[in-house]
């Protein structure tokens, strides 16, 4: 029998890594220079040698994915902090390369900002500051920018957007107060962060169309895509992870990159202040909140924490990550591809509701906790059906008779079930959205729509045999 128990083994295996005395400290590459820099608590490097290292991570992190064409338009989206800053200045310099031995970067880039300053209640002083910052930026670094206001991520569709080019003014817009009570209604702060997320993409997914750039490069480091990681598999979102956090999503038809996804926050933290990169300091929605304020705040902290001990935390969920692949995926150059399997939010695969899947047990849950043990045996005596089910029954119900409505005019009953056409993350989402009906327009013609024909198909199911 084995002699050590529980205790032993979690001393033995769960002991933090020494950090190497840095006073002193030489340089691990070169052998020569006292060392300014200390990766992972013990390899330590010079400032030459750290920037090698750091540029050699962000042009093998594009090459070995290979995504750049010659002379490819790119849309690099800035936000002012250090990532996406240190992120422009590494394309800047690969750009300008005069090395024989580096490949230049040849691609033509120019920058995009989303202004979220209208979620935040911030006052127009404060947005025109940030946007004269990021103009000035923009300016020196010799890039074009455009400026959006995120209330256009309610548009309709790009005639509906306001796109400012190297200038901004902050000018009142017919979505904003639809944009503050959308916002307003979602109950939780996990809710509002990944309806946040899918409207800035939704955004940059309409401008990146419009101004015909295929790529929009993202500055989220490994730090952020490791808790981004957790948090995903916490929302249900576990099919979703090699598009959430892998280097390239190509799910709304623009390719969107994350070069720096190689980088933890002690790098870039290094990296920002050698390129002396200015950053800009915006507040957020968990901004002076606890970290267990939202589901991804909690999980971003447990990851700081454990990489604080464990300099190979970021890099093992990576690890992990990329061997993780959805058995349905969503290919928009596939000749089976069909708009009615995509979420309308995140665009990505909706998954079958089957008896044994994800939702159904969650609906099953709901319907015993909210109806007592009398629910239980309602299920065991009847066999469960979805909402789309129930919605069919009622709608052939309702157009045998003729002092009913039909189920064509039934929109509001219509607009209350999302569950066909979001997947599992999104649904969850959009229960705690108190007023769904404040959402895009064409996402509530398409709910419509898609609702109409599940209803068609389930009317038509009962006639075969």
């Amino acid at each position: 029998m084995c002699s050590i128990n529980e205790e032993n083994l979690l001393a033995d295996t769960m002991v933090a890594t020494p950090t190497l005395p840095f006073k002193d400290a030489v340089c691990r590459k070169c052998r020569i220079v006292k060392a300014q820099v200390l990766l992972r608590k013990t390899d330590p490097y010079c400032r030459d040698c750290f920037m090698k290292y750091a540029v050699h991570k962000f042009r093998s992190t594009l090459g070995k994915a290979r995504a750049l064409q010659h002379n490819e338009h790119v849309l690099l989206a800035y936000s002012g902090g250090l990532s996406s800053g240190s992120m422009i200045h590494l394309i800047k310099q690969g750009l300008e390369a005069s090395d024989s031995n580096k490949m230049k970067l040849v691609i033509k880039p120019s920058l995009l900002h989303i202004d979220e300053g209208g979620i935040l209640n911030l006052p127009k002083e404060e947005r025109k500051a940030s946007a004269d910052f990021i103009l000035e930026y923009a300016k020196r670094n010799c890039l074009d920018v455009y400026i959006c206001s995120l209330e256009y991520s309610l548009a309709a569709d790009i005639s509906g957007v306001k796109l400012q080019k190297n200038s901004y003014e902050v000018e009142p817009s017919v979505y904003a107060n639809q944009l503050e009570q959308l916002f307003g209604s979602v109950k939780s702060l996990t809710a509002k962060e990944d309806l946040l997320l899918r409207l800035k993409q939704r955004l940059i997914t309409l401008l990146a169309t419009h101004l015909n750039y295929p790529k929009v490069f993202l500055g989220p480091n490994a730090t952020r895509l490791a808790g981004q990681l957790l948090s995903a598999v916490g929302q249900g979102r576990g099919a979703q992870i090699a598009q959430e956090i892998g280097f390239a999503d190509s799910r709304t038809g623009v390719v969107f990159l994350r070069p720096m996804r190689e980088f933890v926050d002690k790098e870039v933290a290094y990296l920002a202040n050698f390129l002396e990169v200015d950053s800009l300091c915006l507040p957020t929605l968990s901004s002076k909140l606890g970290p267990t304020a939202s589901i991804g705040r909690l999980t971003e902290e447990f990851v700081v924490t454990l990489q604080a001990n464990f300099p190979a935390t970021i890099s093992t969920l990576f690890r992990t990550s990329d061997k993780l692949k959805s058995n349905v995926g969503v290919d928009r150059s596939s000749s089976e591809f069909k708009d009615d399997s995509r979420c309308l939010l995140c665009l990505s695969a909706i998954e079958e509701s089957t008896l044994c899947s994800a939702s159904t047990a969650r609906s099953i849950s709901q319907t015993i906790s909210r109806s007592g043990p009398s629910g239980l045996n309602d299920l065991e005596s009847e066999p469960y059906s979805t909402n789309a089910q129930q919605q069919s029954a009622a709608c052939n119900a309702n157009c045998s008779n003729p002092e009913k409505q039909c189920c064509k005019t039934m929109d509001a009953g219509t607009m209350k079930d999302w569950s066909v056409v979001l997947c599992y993350g999104c649904r969850v989402t959009m229960e705690d959205v108190k007023t769904p009906e404040l959402v895009p327009i064409n996402l509530r013609e398409e709910l419509r729509l898609r609702s109409r024909r599940q209803m068609m198909r389930q009317s038509v199911e009962q006639f075969l045999l």
